[in-house]
């Protein structure tokens, strides 16, 4: 009616409308005709699903088709108290299949609503019966095969057994009951949980010793009806018209199409623990296993073609070299490959010391564990002696700032929320703003990148610097790691950790008076300790002295075995006064 009234109302140019309400009208219009395509799509896609999913089972609906015929079909018979003949209760499902059959144009729907409408499905087959049939009716099908196969069937409700639901096909006097076609998984692919809660309804308001719901679907029933809560009048309505109409049917009808039902939702509702067919889809299988044809094979090609086109970023060759080398150099340090001889693994020998060894503050580090800061920064930041080592050496040329400003970015990464607008602001005033006691060396793209990030709401502010970060430490490994590596420092804590049986004074000894190797006057100078100076001479002098003390004290103290003699290319300090310091270095 909308859509007669606004096709009228544009086509005549009511009076009454405005040039707005005109224009909202041809939009409502062009709406409704778009719903209505969109309404003709979604049937248009039911009906391709169900003949998709009526084309997966096809052979087997074939096959059962073929027993069901009255001239060529199985040997069926009636059971012992069937006392009279039982006419066929297809008269609702026989019309059901043949509107479906019409629709989507299956002339295997049809042949299944005429061989149902022939024979009765209220009679019986053996097991033996059952198994001969198929060796006669099909090709080179011997008696394993035709075996397999009738449990093939049982296991997708094609037939099921009448007294054990849960026993297997065997070529015995067992019977068995072909199951109607409404109920086949043809007909009923995904069946709704909706249904499940009907049928679980209706047995609760029948006889409980003959219809009681055993553990599991006394289970499915409360879930169902805590998720289904909303609509629970609905779904007791359904079962209670579905009852009254079962119940004007005869005793022998209500038998068969109750075990029917039951064996159709062990089916598809298993109980649990048991394998259910049709869980997959099988849509799925039959891609793993089909064969390529031309055109796939064809498809590859091309599809190589492009990827020899396209250059990749590093060759393959290239990054194989890269993997085994790595693999190479870590060899060494994988207790898998090379397991610790001296000391042992603590968990083979029961003795710490490789534990105590590599702690974070031994007092100096293991040749292994200084020899691994070499391998990349990625090492030496990873260690906290190897981050105190590089601070120290940015220290020494005055760029202390980065670690310091990386460090700290790493921190804010994993402090708790109510920490994190204090740190940001915290970092930014002392790192990134202009005039800051330590600015950090960043473009100005980067700055104003970080900028937008601490005024957006969308970024977290724990990960506003992470621009700034990232320039940070590729500036780091690419200037300030290379000239580590090459440094006095990397070569004072390598001596100092190869020279495990003399007595140490601690890595920080080795850094900054003990004896590992000549120092220049520059590097003296410049040799500076964690803690920052206001006066930058004043804090040079009082290092020197720290030097001059260290060094006496490990020369003069009693009872060292390195006392008497002195390295050949150590340096001498002299010290006349308060305020004069003479250094000699001799020459190499």
């Amino acid at each position: 009616l909308l859509y007669f009234y606004m096709s009228y109302c544009i086509k005549n140019k009511h009076p009454s409308l405005n040039a707005w309400q005109l224009w909202t009208c041809k939009r409502c219009l062009s709406l409704i005709l778009h719903l209505e395509q969109l309404h003709q799509l979604i049937i248009d896609i039911q009906l391709l699903a169900i003949m998709s999913s009526f084309s997966m089972f096809r052979k087997m609906d074939e096959l059962c088709i073929q027993m069901m015929k009255p001239d060529s079909g199985l040997p069926i018979k009636g059971q012992k108290y069937f006392r009279t003949s039982v006419p066929s209760s297809f008269t609702g499902e026989i019309g059901i299949f043949a509107a479906l059959g019409k629709l989507v144009e299956s002339s295997l729907l049809i042949s299944m609503a005429s061989c149902a409408q022939h024979r009765g499905m209220f009679n019986f087959v053996s097991g033996s019966e059952l198994i001969e049939w198929l060796m006669t009716n099909l090709e080179e099908v011997d008696q394993a095969e035709a075996l397999h196969l009738a449990n093939q069937l049982s296991a997708f409700g094609y037939l099921f057994s009448v007294f054990d639901a849960n026993a297997p096909v065997k070529e015995d006097n067992c019977l068995y009951r072909l199951q109607i076609p409404y109920f086949w998984p043809s007909s009923n692919m995904q069946p709704d949980s909706i249904e499940y809660a009907i049928f679980l309804s209706k047995r609760l308001l029948r006889n409980e010793e003959k219809h009681g719901l055993v553990e599991y679907e006394a289970e499915s029933y409360q879930k169902l009806r805590e998720l289904l809560g909303h609509m629970w009048d609905f779904v007791q309505s359904q079962a209670e018209m579905q009852l009254k109409l079962f119940k004007e049917k005869k005793k022998s009808e209500k038998v068969v199409f109750d075990s029917q039902e039951k064996a159709y939702w062990r089916i598809h509702r298993p109980p649990p623990g048991t394998v259910c067919c049709i869980e997959e889809s099988y849509g799925k299988l039959e891609k793993r296993i089909k064969k390529k044809c031309i055109k796939d094979y064809q498809r590859d090609i091309e599809r190589l073609k492009q990827i020899l086109k396209t250059k990749p970023w590093l060759k393959s060759p290239k990054s194989l070299e890269t993997l085994v080398s790595w693999c190479d150099q870590f060899s060494n340090y994988d207790p898998m490959l090379t397991p610790p001889r001296d000391p042992g693994n603590p968990w083979i020998v029961d003795d710490p010391t490789l534990w105590q060894l590599n702690a974070n503050n031994v007092e100096v580090p293991t040749e292994r564990r200084v020899r691994r800061w070499g391998f990349s920064i990625h090492e030496l930041i990873k260690d906290p002696i190897g981050r105190q080592v590089l601070e120290t050496f940015l220290e020494s040329e005055f760029s202390q700032e980065n670690i310091r400003f990386w460090l700290a970015v790493q921190d804010l990464k994993y402090s708790p929320s109510s920490e994190v607008n204090a740190k940001v602001a915290a970092i930014y005033n002392e790192f990134l703003v202009a005039g800051a006691p330590c600015q950090v060396n960043v473009d100005s793209q980067t700055l104003e990148t970080v900028t937008k990030a601490l005024k957006d709401q969308t970024v977290p502010l724990r990960y506003c610097f992470s621009q700034a970060e990232e320039h940070i430490f590729i500036l780091m490994s690419k200037d300030s790691y290379p000239r580590f590596a090459r440094s006095e420092i990397y070569r004072s804590m390598l001596a100092a950790a190869q020279q495990q049986g003399s007595k140490k004074l601690g890595w920080r000894s080795f850094l900054f008076g003990g004896n590992h190797g000549p120092l220049k006057k520059s590097q003296i100078s410049r040799t500076s300790p964690q803690g920052f100076y206001k006066n930058r001479d004043e804090g040079s002098t009082a290092r020197l002295q720290n030097v001059v003390d260290l060094t006496k004290k490990s020369t003069l103290e009693p009872g060292d075995a390195t006392s008497g003699t002195q390295p050949k290319n150590s340096p001498t300090f002299t010290c006349d006064g308060a305020d004069s310091l003479d250094v000699e270095v001799p020459s190499k």
